[in-house]
Order: C-alpha cells, then sequence, then structure tokens
C-alpha cells in the first residue's frame, strides 16, 4: 500500500492562493480475458493507472485506479472513441485535482511504456488537449528502471513517481509554466521541447488552424524536400529569449513531425561580446545608439575571435554538413567566412532582422556606414539575403551585390503566447503576475479595472517613455471629464523578458522606474506596474489577451510579431508605423496605426476608446456567438471548456492578420527557398499511374506525421510544386526581388497580402 495520501481524500486545508502541482502517470493494459461463458460478450481488458502528484520537492499523494478497456471486435474508429473515453476519465482526474484541492497541475509526466493501443490512434489528441485545453505542459519520460528488462515490470505507482520526479528537472528554475531551452554541451544544438519529450500539439493542429491551399504547399515542399534528402542549419545567437528564439522553437517542432532534417545551433555566450552585438552592431544599425559607439580594433578582435572559438569547441564535427546554412542573426556573421572555408559547396542564407536605417548605412560619414561595412565584409559571400517586407532596411551595397528577398517574421498560434487560456488559467496567471508585480515594483492590479498592455523587451527602441507619457495624458483626460471613473480607470501593464545577449534591459527597466518615481508622475505611479517576465510564454500570453488595449509604440522596429500576437486575440491594439507593423493592423478594424511619437494621437485614441467612440472588439461570425459577449477572455473560455474544439484558423475572418506571420507559413516560405535555391526538379521521385509505386504513392501526405517522408510526390503535388516555380533559379545578384509570401501562394494569396514598405 502507498505511504501517500491518495488522490480522492479531501484536504481540510485552505490555502489563500493556487499551489502549484505535477502529476506523474503510468498505464498499464492487461491480455484480453477468455470469453468463458461464450456469450461474446466483451469482458473488458483491465487497465490500471497511478497518479502520483509532486509539489516540487516530493510526493504528497498518489492513487491507483482501475478501468476497464473495451477493444474487442471494434474497427479503428471504435478503438479511437474508447481511447477518448480512456483520456476524458483521466482529464477528469485533472480537473478535480485543480477543482477540489485548489491546485494548479503545471504538468503531466506519462512515464514509458505507454500501450501500444494507446499510440497512433488518429483522432485521438490527448496530449494536445493537455496543453491547449487543460494548460498543462505534457511531457514522455523513460524512468531509469527501464534499463531493468530481466526483472519485473515496476508497479504504476513506482513508474509514475519516477516520472514526474525526472520530468520536475526540465521545469525552468524560475517558472512553473515553462521547460528550459537546453543544448546539447557536444554541438550546441537547441534541444526544442526538451529534445522532443514534451508533446504540446501535433501535425493536426497545425492542420486545422491552416487554410488547404496553404497546407497542399506546405505537405508538397515537406515531401519534395525530404525525397531529396535535404539538411538545414540555422545559426542565432540564443536558445531563449527574443522573437527569433520563439520562431525557430516554432519551426524545429512543426519539421520534425514531418520528418525535415534540421538543427539550429547557438554559441556560447560571453558577455563582452555580447555588450558589443547589442550596443555597437544592433543599436547603432537601429539609430538609437550614442555617437560614442564606433566599433574599436579590441571590438573586432574579440568579436572574431569568439565566433572562432565557438567554432572550434562546438559545430567542427558535423555542424557545417548541412545542404543550406542560415545564418539568422548579426552576432554570428563572422562564421559566414569559416563556412565558405569548410564547405564551399554549401548554400547559406543571410536574415537579417533588424530595422537598418539604411539612409544612414549609405552615408560614408556615418558611425552606422563603418559598423555595416565591417559586418558587409562577412555578409557579402552569401547565397541570399534576406529582410523584413521593408525596403527602407536593405542598405545599398547589399542590393548591388546580392540577392535580396523579403520576409516577415511568424508567431505560433499553439504555443504559449498564443494559446486560448480559460478560466483557471486566468486565474492563477493573474495571481503570479501581482506576484511578480509587488515583489519587483510594489503594485497590485486591480483586474476589475481594466488595464493597457505592452509586451516588449527592456529595449531603448521600444517606444516605453512615449507609452508612459501616453498613459499620463489619457489619465489626465479621464480626470479632467465631466464623470471621471472612481476608480480611476484602466491601469497599465508593461512587460517584457530579458535575453542572455541583451545587455541594455536592466538599465531600461531602472529607468522606467526613475521615470515613474518623479513628480510629473505621481499621478499614475501606483497604477504602473513594470514587470521583468521569467522565461514564460504563457505569462504574456494570459495577461495579453485580457488586456482592455495592447499597444506596441516602438520609435525602431523590424517587425514585432506581438502586433499579431494582439490581433490574433481579438485584442485591440495601438501601434506606430514603425517599420513593418502596419503590415499587420488594418487600421480601425482590428487596432489603430499612430506617427511614432506621437504621445498626444496614443492618448487621444485611448480617451475615445473609453468614451466608447472607437470600437473596442471586433465582432463575431454568427454561428460564434456567445450570448452577446466578444471579448477575448469568453471567447476563450468557449474554446477550452469544448475538448473536441478543432484549433481555429489562424485567417479566420477580415480582421485577422495573413497566414504569412505564422509558424505553417513561415516554414512553408523556407522550405521554398530551400528547393529554390538547391535548384531541385519538381519532378524527381514522382509516382506513376501505372501503379509501381510505394503504398499511398498515389496520394498527397495526409497531415499524418508518420507519412512524411515516406511518400513519393504525386502529379498533383507537382502542379503545387511548379506553380512555385520550384526547379527555377531565384533571382540574380544586384536584382532586388519580391516577398517571399507571393512565391509561395502566387494566385490564392488573398488580396492585400505580400505586400512591401
Amino acid at each position: 500500500m502507498s505511504p501517500h495520501r491518495q488522490l480522492s481524500i479531501s484536504s481540510k486545508r485552505h490555502p489563500t492562493q493556487i499551489q502549484d502541482i505535477f502529476l506523474g502517470l503510468a498505464l498499464s493494459l492487461g491480455d484480453q480475458p477468455e470469453d468463458n461463458n461464450n456469450n461474446g460478450k466483451d469482458q473488458g481488458r483491465d487497465l490500471e493507472y497511478s497518479a502520483v502528484l509532486h509539489d516540487g520537492t516530493g510526493v504528497v499523494e498518489s492513487e491507483t485506479f482501475h478501468t476497464k478497456y473495451y477493444t474487442k471486435d471494434k474497427n479503428e474508429d471504435q478503438l479511437a472513441e474508447e481511447n477518448k473515453r480512456i483520456g476524458r476519465e483521466v482529464l477528469g482526474l485533472l480537473r478535480s485535482i485543480q477543482t477540489d484541492k485548489g491546485m494548479n497541475v503545471r504538468m503531466v509526466a506519462v512515464a514509458e511504456p505507454v500501450p501500444k493501443e494507446f499510440k497512433g490512434r488518429e483522432g485521438v489528441q490527448f496530449f494536445s488537449t493537455l496543453w491547449l485545453h487543460v494548460d498543462v505542459i505534457p511531457i514522455i519520460v523513460n524512468p531509469s528502471t527501464s534499463i531493468f528488462t530481466k526483472l519485473p515490470a515496476p508497479s504504476t505507482s513506482a513508474s509514475a513517481t519516477a516520472a514526474i520526479s525526472a520530468g520536475v528537472k526540465h521545469l525552468h528554475p524560475a517558472t512553473h509554466s515553462a521547460t528550459t531551452a537546453d543544448v546539447d554541451p557536444v554541438d550546441h544544438s537547441v534541444q526544442v521541447d526538451c529534445d522532443g519529450q514534451v508533446k504540446l500539439c501535433s501535425i493536426l493542429q497545425y492542420k486545422q488552424s491552416t487554410s488547404e491551399a496553404l497546407w497542399n504547399r506546405f505537405t508538397a515542399l515537406a515531401d519534395h524536400l525530404n525525397n531529396n534528402n535535404v539538411s538545414i542549419s540555422f545559426f542565432s545567437a540564443t536558445p531563449q529569449g527574443g522573437g527569433v528564439a520563439l520562431m525557430r522553437h516554432a519551426m524545429i517542432r512543426l519539421w520534425r513531425m514531418v520528418g525535415f532534417k534540421v538543427k539550429w545551433y547557438v554559441p556560447e555566450g560571453h558577455p563582452t561580446v555580447f555588450d558589443i552585438t547589442k550596443r555597437k552592431f544592433h543599436n547603432v544599425l537601429q539609430g538609437v545608439a550614442p555617437q560614442d559607439m564606433d566599433l574599436t580594433d579590441d571590438d573586432k578582435k574579440w568579436f572574431e575571435l569568439w565566433t572562432e572559438q565557438n567554432y572550434e569547441s562546438f559545430w567542427s564535427n558535423g555542424a557545417l554538413d548541412a545542404s543550406i546554412i542560415v545564418i539568422d542573426d548579426p552576432q554570428l556573421t563572422a562564421l559566414i567566412p569559416i563556412i565558405r572555408k569548410k564547405r564551399p559547396d554549401a548554400k547559406i542564407i543571410f536574415r537579417s532582422h533588424i530595422q537598418i536605417q539604411s539612409d544612414l548605412t549609405d552615408d560614408p560619414q556615418t558611425m552606422q556606414h563603418r559598423t555595416w561595412n565591417y559586418l558587409f565584409d562577412f555578409v557579402k559571400d552569401v547565397d541570399l539575403f534576406l529582410a523584413h517586407p521593408v525596403k527602407f532596411f536593405v542598405p545599398k551595397n547589399v542590393h548591388e551585390n546580392l540577392p535580396v528577398l523579403y520576409m516577415a517574421p511568424s508567431t505560433d498560434p499553439l504555443d504559449g503566447l498564443n494559446k486560448a487560456y480559460g478560466r483557471a488559467s486566468v486565474r492563477y496567471f493573474r495571481q503570479y503576475f501581482n506576484q511578480l508585480s509587488c515583489q519587483q515594483c510594489g503594485i497590485k492590479i486591480d483586474w476589475d479595472r481594466g488595464y493597457i498592455c505592452q509586451i516588449a523587451r527592456f529595449d531603448p527602441s521600444k517606444g516605453i517613455d512615449d507609452l508612459l507619457a501616453a498613459y499620463l495624458q489619457f489619465r489626465k483626460k479621464l480626470e479632467d471629464s465631466p464623470k471621471p471613473p472612481v476608480d480611476g480607470g484602466p491601469q497599465l501593464i508593461i512587460m517584457g523578458h530579458g535575453s542572455v545577449d541583451d545587455p541594455d534591459g536592466t538599465w531600461i527597466y531602472e529607468k522606467l522606474h526613475d521615470t515613474l518615481g518623479t513628480s510629473e508622475y505621481s499621478l499614475v505611479k501606483d497604477d504602473v506596474a513594470i514587470v521583468r517576465a521569467p522565461p514564460s510564454d504563457s505569462i504574456l500570453g494570459c495577461i495579453l489577451q485580457g488586456a482592455w488595449v495592447a499597444t506596441q509604440l516602438s520609435t525602431r522596429e523590424g517587425f514585432e510579431v506581438k502586433v499579431t500576437e494582439a490581433v490574433n486575440k481579438r485584442v485591440p491594439i495601438i501601434a506606430s508605423d514603425a517599420g513593418g507593423i502596419p503590415l499587420q493592423v488594418k487600421h480601425g478594424k482590428n487596432g489603430w496605426i499612430v506617427p511614432t511619437g506621437d504621445r498626444e494621437a496614443v492618448a487621444n485614441l485611448l480617451f475615445d476608446i473609453w468614451e466608447g467612440k472607437a470600437k473596442v472588439h471586433r465582432d463575431l461570425s454568427s454561428n460564434r456567438e456567445l450570448n452577446g459577449k466578444s471579448d477575448p477572455n469568453s471567447i476563450a473560455q468557449a474554446w477550452v471548456g469544448d475538448f473536441d474544439k478543432e484549433a481555429e484558423k489562424v485567417h479566420l475572418d477580415e480582421g485577422s492578420t495573413s497566414e504569412d506571420f505564422w509558424t505553417v507559413g513561415n516554414s512553408t516560405r523556407w522550405m521554398l527557398l530551400f528547393d529554390r535555391l538547391l535548384g531541385l526538379s519538381p519532378e524527381q521521385n514522382v509516382s506513376q499511374p501505372n501503379g509501381n509505386t510505394k503504398e499511398n504513392g498515389d496520394k498527397p501526405t495526409l497531415g499524418k506525421e508518420e507519412e512524411f517522408g515516406k511518400v513519393t510526390i504525386t502529379p498533383q503535388q507537382v502542379d503545387i510544386l511548379k506553380s512555385m516555380e520550384i526547379g527555377e533559379s531565384l533571382n540574380d545578384r544586384g536584382i532586388d526581388g519580391i516577398n517571399v509570401w507571393k512565391m509561395v501562394m502566387g494566385n490564392d494569396m488573398v488580396e492585400g497580402e505580400g505586400e512591401l514598405i
């Protein structure tokens, strides 16, 4: 008998705060019993499963359950329904833990071996339901006891205990709502989703969230690249923190599902070098650095030595053995000549993801010109230069010497930033936020008042000073109005992550608090929460979902996909016209664009929204009416409460942003570039109508993970590939290209998409 308290026993404790808890789960399925009565009735197989509660220090409660599992004479659809029934039983257990015990289950660790009967059933989405509907991190763990193959199998209780004890080690030390972004100690490849152990979603949800036209292109390219044995290596600065890392995690997750050979490498950081790359590369090129930030000879020496030593320590034994290598950050430009020397046959893409002030880089008298020319001496040898869809971001010498194409960044519909959060999660993350806020700045948000929210790094280009000033003006307008709100009106939340390659964050964070402490801001100083968030996407996504209004007032910006995230949640957003931001906002429909730095325009808009002169929420379609409610929290609760709901389309209505800005769209764009850059023929390995094909060879990939890379290309897919001009070369050096989204979608592109600024 287990020494732990049973789960089914109610506790007499009455905590005032929600407690984090972690659940271990192990299953054992008995044999089909013999039909001794000869009545043909299915007696059912005994399914034993144990659930173990772990509070982070050790096991506190556990219980073993038995239920019947009926499989006799069932077809695939019936077996899937039976698996769903078992899954619902376990999900019901989770719900009871959260409601009856006042606990919040943050992780479910499932012990291997999971009975084969529960694997691969189409339509059974247990892990994705845990993540998307119950807001729990699902992880599969092979317990340490699995080595004892010659001994009796451990009990399900012991296996569940071993699983959750191992699982909690993957949680980030700063938060229970995220796992660590570990790197392989040998080659510094990023171990996305704990090297595949975490199962947030499946290929099915990506398919559901995507239009048929885009999905057909995605699957055709995935099959084509897999059949041609293409491999890709990405290099960027950090495994966590910032938009590049977020994109790579999502894309690697998706590409793994389709069997695409992609690896992502990051360097070992060094504070001296990251200070150079942030202050003297990033800030200088964006035009937000002081005038004394010229690169010195020592800066250049340290930067190049750092790159060389990372190559020698981690990447000299296989990291460059790829068909195409992508340099995704200015921080790693010095790797390009090393690649050219070691792998002269490899294709190289450089992606520029910041707002380069080309008017300054093109002026020989400027610091920006000197900095860019130093970097361009590395970049000039690449095969393709990618920029955000803003022509101004591309310096003149790039246009003259390299092929240029334009491509927006993306966000992921199924990660913690964008998934829906139900009432229980909203309550949890609001409590968590107020804990952080009280610890950092002593401010507690009164959620009934509503709040304005900007989610952004603490960076000199994010316009946070403008936001503070605009908020102060807005509050003064409320004070001077005929009926000022008794509680003062909406509060303000400014929140963002840090990053190891961003030394600016701390001093800007402190500077904002200094500003609030001045007499000028006495009216609002107790209503502004400035919080540096732990590396959890979920707290950012949940707080953004509940905002009265979101803002993104950047003064310099590459693209800032946080705008798309707000629009996706149906949160109205006020955004500046910096960089690629205007491409994401349909003015007056899903948000408003204001001139960069125009604080008064922001304050006036906030006041108009308060007065009801500007509309706050987009209408829902008639088949999605929620008793008249159209606020994001109500929409989210309706979705998470129905486990059978399909993932929402990312382009759901005319107020939505383009599929271009989401993971499937972005992954498709990249695959098109890989295919075109390698000059692959669209008609290689095409299935023939005479039947001499592999099984399923005459069908396109249907969206099952196990099918990708194992089918031949169909004639229909050849037509799709040809429509994207697969087999044709990309534009030559010195020729300015177009938005890659147009190359992908062609005649199927929605009107108004694929534009350049």
